[in-house]
């Protein structure tokens, strides 16, 4: 009998136990499916370099976005996560689930992971959600509803912002400084600071305070 690998990362255990029993209820094929749970970015770094060392990749992976920071490696989300799951499992098949649907969030995490299933937890129950898993088993894509509008939002692409213009406008949202960013973007102070300044000069015609910007991306509704 064959085996799937499957990791599922969320901070709520009962959360955790419900995929597992929707998964476990519903799969009916010859494979063994093998859960491997994290319930923190730290736990799931630990669980994803085990894995990695004892050479049993992911075939799956579900990723809650909102996590439980790991400061000390940089990982603060399910996107860092997914990130980390592409480098040492290249074929795993990563399914982000979230409480948001922010457009920036969506089009950042989609840019930088280009995960194979994206759900707003909101828009699917345990039918729509064993659809997407063997949706993604065999090889397509599924995104939520709500993540697919929120993907295509049209301001987003009209501003053209890529995924770091979206992570610096939603660190700015999270009142963090400037010059603290570089702890969460691979890009020198200097680089951020254009950045920013590029997309203050977009939503505010270049004035305006980090207050004015995400007070204005509000109105916009990209956040």
């Amino acid at each position: 009998m064959s085996q799937i690998n499957l990791l599922l990362v969320d901070d709520h255990p009962i959360t955790i136990d419900g995929y597992k029993n929707i998964i476990s209820n519903h799969e009916h094929g010859s494979a063994l499916i093998n859960f491997t749970t994290a319930y923190s970015c730290h736990e799931a770094y630990e669980k994803i370099l085990n894995a990695h060392n004892l050479c049993k990749p992911f075939e799956v992976a579900f990723l809650d976005i909102s996590l439980p920071p790991y400061e000390a490696k940089q990982l603060h989300s399910g996107i860092d996560l997914g990130i980390l799951i592409r480098n040492h499992f290249p074929t795993c098949k990563i399914i982000l689930l979230t409480m948001h649907h922010e457009p920036v969030l969506v089009n950042k995490a989609i840019q930088k992971i280009k995960p194979e299933g994206f759900i707003l937890k909101n828009d699917v129950n345990a039918s729509s959600f064993i659809k997407a898993y063997q949706s993604v088993i065999i090889g397509n894509s599924f995104y939520s509803p709500t993540i697919s509008k929120a993907q295509n939002n049209a301001l987003v692409k009209k501003l053209n912002f890529d995924a770091i213009d979206c992570q610096i406008l939603e660190l700015i949202s999270k009142n963090i400084k400037t010059k603290d960013m570089t702890q969460h973007i691979d890009l020198s102070l200097s680089a951020i600071e254009k950045r920013k300044a590029a997309i203050k000069n977009k939503l505010l015609k270049d004035k305006g305070s980090d207050k004015e910007i995400v007070v204005q991306a509000k109105k916009m509704g990209l956040l």
